[in-house]
């Protein structure tokens, strides 16, 4: 895959905006600098993670529509809050992004397609 610098700095202005307006929506507050970090880590079942207050999104995602990347910061905002998938943690996501379960249908969508790509 060849990425040019200023598509991933495209990409990660997008990102950018979408946890600013998240953050400013006041649902959830973060203490200390929260980062995004465009990553091309190759780990087939993830596109993404949080440690600490960084959140890293691997490049290949930059194709995704607007609802799974909204889901996708969502998804990690809320894993500083808590860190498994528990029912406080869906509500979260949810107070997040209220639309999430649309990202969410599209993601494992995508997912999928990219499964049966490979084994084609």
């Amino acid at each position: 895959m060849d990425i040019h610098n200023d598509e991933v700095k495209e990409f990660q202005l997008k990102l950018e905006g979408i946890l600013k307006e998240f953050l400013e929506q006041g649902s959830i507050e973060v203490y200390g600098n929260l980062r995004i970090v465009v990553t091309s880590f190759n780990r087939p079942s993830r596109i993404t993670f949080q440690k600490g207050n960084t959140i890293y999104v691997c490049i290949k995602a930059r194709g995704y529509p607007d609802s799974v990347l909204r889901y996708i910061i969502a998804h990690e905002l809320a894993h500083l809050v808590v860190k498994k998938h528990t029912w406080r943690f869906w509500k979260i996501v949810g107070i997040i992004y209220p639309e999430y379960e649309r990202g969410k249908e599209e993601l494992m969508r995508i997912a999928r397609e990219e499964l049966m790509k490979k084994n084609a």
